[in-house]
């Protein structure tokens, strides 16, 4: 029976504020391992696309497996693998191989929390507050994100990326026990699984179909967002302005993340009274305006394309909890996590592959040339439009 528990989703939430911290560690950092490892802006996105084929390999495994087993467990398993990836980054990462082997798995144990972290609290919440509810994990999550990006960039500048990834490993640690907190109660907790668990089904109806490729849509438009907006922002920065490093990763994280915070929260809270449908319709689509403008904007005024930025943002990631949400509602409860890993393995797998995507644009509209102050930005994000528009047709073809 579902519950509303708010004191639960508190832990919830400050745990997933500290365990993110390992996910934009490297996007930080990416600026100086390009300098020190000499890679390309290919290479650059593939080390980041590998993080993303972790999170949805992880995301899938965790999310089919909470079907059959306490999710509780399962989410205390990547828990500890959280902590591992990010403290042997900082071990024995030292070039474009190790560092694309060992990102796997920090994205590979974000998937792994992330899974049941949306299980959860999908159990625990009625239809009326699961928006809300939905927005607030998220919500933690991104805010979480904004601190891993700033925290990532000014210590990488001062201190190098090593103890960056030190330090977001030991953090993580702390966000681990307040998440496993919130779950000891339960973890030992009998779950009555369906007899029909003993085969792999799914929901096929038309709004399922809708949710998972607009989802889809979604995530490549989100996650070539977070790989490179991080950067197109830190060079606009730096050549219009003098500025201490600290001041230069607080903007970025916050500006692309903190608003990844408030809308999350107020995407699912206006979705519960105004309904699902209409929210993902206008997110998306302003979402994929902003993806088309942003390109253009590299000759504005700094303060002009910081407030883009965040309202790019704000509408970029506004729509993952009303799609989540929207999802465990239209699917049947005894394979809800199953439909979540599909939905998983074909948006985040898909998603997983824009960075590099976006990195091989960049390459070749500008002659391969390193980014700097002159780098042509218009053809790469106009790609991540293209699929904030697909995301917008899809919320536009189910009943809400």
């Amino acid at each position: 029976m579902q519950t509303n528990n708010w004191n639960w989703l508190k832990l919830i939430a400050i745990g997933r504020i500290l365990s993110a911290l390992t996910f934009f560690m490297y996007v930080g950092s990416i600026q100086q391992l390009i300098a020190i490892w000499n890679l390309s802006a290919t290479e650059a996105g593939l080390i980041q696309t590998s993080l993303v084929i972790g999170f949805a390999v992880a995301l899938f495994i965790s999310s089919y497996c909470s079907d059959f087993y306490n999710p509780n467990k399962i989410l205390s398993i990547y828990l500890i693998i959280n902590f591992l990836s990010s403290f042997f980054f900082y071990l024995i990462a030292k070039d474009f191989w190790t560092a694309i082997f060992i990102n796997f798995f920090i994205g590979f144990a974000q998937g792994g929390v992330y899974g049941p972290s949306i299980l959860l609290v999908s159990e625990k919440f009625k239809s009326k507050n699961k928006g809300a509810a939905m927005g607030a994990m998220l919500g933690s999550q991104s805010f979480g994100y904004a601190i891993s990006l700033s925290l990532g960039y000014i210590i990488t500048t001062n201190y190098g990326y090593k103890i960056s990834f030190l330090t977001a490993s030991l953090i993580s640690l702390v966000g681990a026990m307040f998440l496993l907190t919130a779950v000891y109660e339960d973890f030992l907790k009998k779950y009555k699984f369906s007899k029909l668990n003993k085969k792999f089904s799914l929901n096929q109806n038309r709004k399922t179909k809708f949710l998972i490729t607009g989802y889809t849509a979604h995530a490549i438009e989100l996650f070539g967002l977070w790989s490179w907006l991080p950067v197109f922002l830190s060079v606009i920065i730096i050549n219009k302005i003098s500025i201490a490093t600290v001041s230069v990763g607080i903007i970025i994280g916050f500006s692309i993340h903190l608003s990844g915070v408030f809308s999350s929260v107020i995407a699912g809270y206006l979705s519960d009274n105004l309904g699902r449908k209409r929210i993902l319709i206008a997110f998306s689509l302003f979402s994929a305006i902003l993806s088309f403008l942003i390109g253009w904007t590299t000759e504005l005024d700094l303060f002009l394309i910081i407030i883009i930025s965040i309202f790019y943002s704000f509408f970029a990631i506004g729509d993952s909890g009303v799609l989540t949400a929207a999802l465990t509602e239209s699917t049947p409860k005894y394979c809800v996590g199953r439909t979540v890993a599909y939905r998983s393995i074909l948006g985040v797998g898909f998603g997983s592959i824009t960075p590099a995507i976006f990195g091989f644009i960049i390459d070749i509209t500008n002659n391969h040339q390193p980014i700097n102050s002159e780098t042509n930005w218009v053809f790469a994000f106009s790609f991540l439009g293209i699929a904030g528009l697909i995301a917008t047709f899809c919320a536009s073809q189910f009943k809400s």
